[in-house]
């Protein structure tokens, strides 16, 4: 489904569906990073039932795991794989800090990874739960994160705006349903967009960290930061520019010409900023 057509409103009504009609008992709902699970959470929290007319969270417990506890009478579970991963391999608890990270960021490094592998936890058996919907599912590493998905004995369904081939794959080509981006903007759920080309020097001949300055690292699996000054001058490419190299002054200089042209040369008139995606 398109960006801003509402994957995660149809996934907590399909989940809602599934429970009062299909007979689920509980349901997994699998995010790429902590901050998905808390918007996740809310979604099921305003949610309103078309047939019952109260709140989803009013009929059907639903638990945001923050701790690696499972509540026994949540009919919906929201967490993250990475705590899901450390909740079957036994682990009492679990960095939180490790859930903000996502699997798209930590694509590279994962490459080089090998699968995780996961063994029969009896306090979480695979029966636990029904389905497993995977949220952004063409974020999630197959060939490493592959045995955690099919540790449940449950049918999964993936969510996602983009699907890549691997995604397609997983999924044996099985596409339930697609929501494209010019059917959204016909029907009037999304409107149509404007692209706004912004270059600068350094976005297209790339540049040079000077050797002796201070840089910061960032692990991209753990994200752990340190600072390291540099031996020898460290030249990048345009195309490794918030990808492997971030540029603060760069990021600056977009958004100082975003705010610039907003609402003279962009929307002229207007005093509430649309929604915007910088890319």
């Amino acid at each position: 489904m398109a960006t801003g057509s509402g994957k995660t409103f149809t996934a907590v009504s399909f989940i809602y569906r599934l429970i009062k009609f299909a007979g689920a008992k509980r349901i997994l709902f699998l995010v790429d990073r902590g901050n998905l699970g808390r918007q996740t959470l809310t979604e099921f929290q305003q949610y309103v039932t078309p047939d019952d007319g109260r709140k989803f969270t009013d009929l059907y417990n639903v638990q945001n795991l923050t701790s690696n506890r499972l509540d026994s009478v949540s009919k919906v579970t929201i967490t993250t794989i990475q705590r899901l991963y450390s909740m079957l391999r036994g682990e009492a608890e679990f960095e939180a800090g490790n859930e903000e990270g996502s699997g798209f960021e930590a694509e590279a490094a994962l490459a080089t990874v090998r699968p995780k592998e996961v063994a029969y936890n009896p306090a979480i058996p695979p029966e636990t739960y029904d389905f497993v919907v995977i949220d952004e599912c063409h974020r999630f590493i197959y060939n490493v994160w592959q045995q955690v998905l099919e540790y449940f004995d449950a049918h999964l369904i993936g969510l996602t705006a983009t699907p890549a081939k691997q995604t397609f794959g997983f999924f044996n080509r099985n596409l339930v349903m697609e929501y494209s981006h010019e059917r959204v903007v016909v029907d009037g759920v999304n409107v149509g967009s404007d692209i706004y080309l912004l270059s600068t020097v350094v976005s297209q001949q790339g540049a040079t960290v000077e050797k002796g300055l201070p840089v910061q690292h960032v692990e991209r699996l753990t994200r752990k930061k340190r600072w390291e000054a540099l031996d020898d001058d460290l030249p990048y490419a345009a195309t490794q520019l918030d990808r492997s190299v971030t540029n603060p002054n760069q990021i600056r200089a977009v958004i100082r010409e975003f705010r610039d042209v907003l609402f003279t040369r962009l929307f002229p008139g207007r005093s509430i900023v649309p929604k915007t995606e910088v890319v």
